[in-house]
């Protein structure tokens, strides 16, 4: 079953009409990406879904047993709140509940005994189940946890909501939503004001997260591609679905627009085929023929079976032109350090920027990138070091804000003053990528939001370009298809690079080394693009994982050794001053006394004396066979004296 169905849903804004016939189901487990251009319905249709707005025509139909949540552009929090408590909402129930467990419990300390007591105890633990069922001793720490992963301090907490910036009310709004754990997500643009760590912590949290549903707008592509399973291609009202991520879905969207054009190509040349027709024969014997093909191709242009092909602004090739190269070596700087009274940004950077080199500069918020973009077009100090710029060399620096453009000049005519050669209709064109159409090109520089002034900017950029380009955040402002008409042009660009940016998808298709600010001064140079980056990344973790693990491991074998030399010591320490075990009496003796062993031994003493007297009596020296009986007697009698000594001295051992 569905958790939610939208059928033939229809919007429109005076008179304008936004979705036109709309129908999907929304299964579990379904990660969707809702793409398209500015204006297409994206974010109207996420409020449908939510029932924050309400569709002309059509309906939507969420499931019963569903819990959905919505995470909008615009932070939907009490401003007069703190940001602790406009969390916690999310368990309005376990509130609840700890309200009547106290009541409960201050209940049960009015009855000491009887029947109320026992009234009163019953309903306190009937309350505490459905408290501890609910989580509820448990939920301050979650909401706690939560806000710390999302890089809120204590301090934060006390906060009221209105005290927050743009990018906190954000990352507000997802802890509710990962604390909500709802069935079905909408998220709006849930990566705006994200630097990379907390954009990676993202990824890895909706992808640890496989049961929910997702419904995703966003421009950021990279995250999409990580995240979205399923593409929803909104175009003219109209839905149109792709499998696979954002990259799969660039790819299988051009093969359908070749096979949209062919089709065109081929309508186009039946239709012309049967006009030719219609008038060649329209008066003559085959007339009525003629009227009969007219009506079928009326009613095939009716129909519009393939319309006109939307092209992939992609295409459009813009050739950044420089009018004079740098030389090979573009910029190099030795400890260049630079430090605010509280925080240490960058330090000791030491970098050579070649000819043609693309260097991105990445780290988390507040790590300098913008001041270390200042520093090296010269707009402000740093605390020591030096840079020294190539020969030739003509930057050209394109801002956030502050965008050097004439308030007075309409677009066109601003785009104008970069390129005086350019055509009218090449700066229509070329405005119309930038997301200005009709008369909006006609809009002055002074009424321009800061979003558009942005846009003019880095149009005048493209058409004027120097060999040396620093870009602060270009693609902000910029919708999916206007940021890869940027990467298109910067592909053909033959000068050097230097630029700040949070869209990984960017970075990854324009530059090919990384700068990479780790906070508290720590900087570090990679080679390739930004996958190579985390390619390398991954590869540092997992060395310096081994590493751990190989130093664990030495450790134990020396704490192993070092246990078995102490064992082995202690061992010959005891043996050392351990008495000698006493040697025990042979069994056959063993029952013997004292006195009956020595007693023995003066008998074995008087045969020894015998014997030898046998040696020299003359019946035995002249008989060698005497001799030898004699010989083994004698030695019977030696070994048996022997054997009773040393019993003897056991046995006078054993009495001392």
């Amino acid at each position: 079953m569905a958790l939610a169905s939208v059928e033939n849903v229809e919007k429109a804004y005076a008179g304008l009409s936004v979705l036109r016939g709309i129908s999907f189901d929304l299964q579990k487990g379904q990660r969707i990406g809702l793409v398209g251009p500015n204006g297409a319905g994206k974010t109207t249709l996420l409020k449908i879904l939510a029932g924050v707005e309400h569709a002309d025509h059509g309906s939507v139909t969420v499931s019963k047993n569903c819990k959905l949540s919505y995470v909008s552009q615009i932070a939907r929090l009490d401003p007069e709140e703190t940001l602790h408590h406009q969390v916690s909402l999310v368990f309005e129930e376990v509130h609840a509940l700890e309200k009547a467990l106290h009541a409960a419990a201050d209940d049960l300390a009015k009855h000491g005994s009887g029947p109320e007591h026992d009234a009163a105890m019953e309903n306190y633990s009937r309350i505490e189940e459905q408290f501890n069922h609910l989580g509820g001793y448990d939920y301050q720490h979650r909401v706690e946890s939560v806000l710390d992963q999302l890089k809120f301090t204590e301090r934060d907490m006390d906060l009221p909501i209105k005290a927050l910036s743009g990018g906190q009310k954000s990352r507000a709004q997802l802890a509710r939503f990962l604390l909500e754990g709802p069935d079905l997500a909408l998220l709006d643009e849930p990566t705006n004001h994200l630097d990379l760590p907390m954009l990676d912590w993202l990824e890895e949290t909706l992808n640890a997260m496989t049961d929910i549903t997702l419904v995703i707008v966003s421009h950021d592509r990279y995250f999409l591609d990580s995240v979205a399973t399923e593409i929803f291609d909104m175009q003219g009202g109209l839905i149109e679905q792709y499998p696979g991520n954002y990259s799969a879905f660039t790819t299988l969207k051009e093969e359908r627009q070749l096979a949209q054009e062919r089709a065109h190509q081929q309508q186009q040349a039946y239709i012309a085929k049967q006009e030719e027709y219609i008038r060649r024969f329209g008066a003559g014997q085959r007339a009525m023929q003629a009227r009969g093909r007219k009506t079928r191709l009326e009613r095939l242009k009716d129909e519009s079976l393939v319309g006109k092909v939307n092209r992939n602004t992609k295409r459009v090739v813009l050739n950044l032109e420089m009018k004079k190269a740098s030389g090979h070596d573009v910029l190099k700087t030795e400890g260049l350090t630079k430090s605010f009274p509280d925080k240490k940004l960058f330090e000791d950077v030491e970098i050579l920027i070649e000819r043609g080199t693309r260097l991105g500069i990445i780290g988390a918020n507040g790590s300098g990138k913008s001041t270390l973009l200042n520093v090296l077009n010269d707009e402000l100090a740093p605390d020591s070091g030096t840079m020294k710029w190539g020969y030739g060399v003509q930057k050209q620096f394109y801002r956030q804000e502050q965008q050097d453009l004439n308030p007075s000049n309409n677009i066109l005519e601003e785009l104008q003053s970069a390129r005086i050669t350019a055509t009218q209709q090449e700066l229509r064109d070329l405005a119309g990528m930038f997301l200005f159409s009709g008369d909006n090109q006609e809009k002055k520089i002074s009424i321009l939001s800061g979003g558009e002034k942005a846009r003019v900017a880095i149009a005048k950029l493209l058409l004027n370009a120097t060999n040396t380009i620093l870009i602060d955040e270009p693609t902000n402002h910029l919708d999916m298809q206007t940021c890869e008409v940027l990467e298109s042009a910067l592909d053909g660009y033959d000068g050097t690079l230097i630029l700040v940016s949070h869209d990984r998808y960017f970075l990854d298709q324009v530059c090919d080394q990384l700068l990479v600010l780790q906070g508290d001064g720590k900087w570090k140079l990679y080679k390739g693009s930004y996958t190579d980056y985390l390619a390398a990344l991954a590869k540092e973790k997992a060395n310096a994982l081994n590493a751990k693990r190989e130093g664990e491991k030495l450790q134990r074998q020396r704490e192993q050794a070092a246990e078995a030399a102490r064992k082995a010591q202690e061992k010959k320490a005891a043996n050392r001053f351990a008495k000698p075990a006493r040697p025990k009496v042979p069994m056959k003796y063993a029952k013997l006394s004292l006195s009956e062993v020595e007693g023995r031994i003066s008998a074995a003493e008087a045969e020894i004396q015998r014997l030898e007297q046998g040696f020299g009596e003359p019946e035995n020296a002249s008989n060698p066979a005497a001799l030898q009986r004699l010989q083994v007697a004698y030695s019977s009698a030696k070994a048996t004296l022997a054997e009773l000594m040393e019993v003897w001295e056991i046995m006078a051992a054993a009495k001392r």
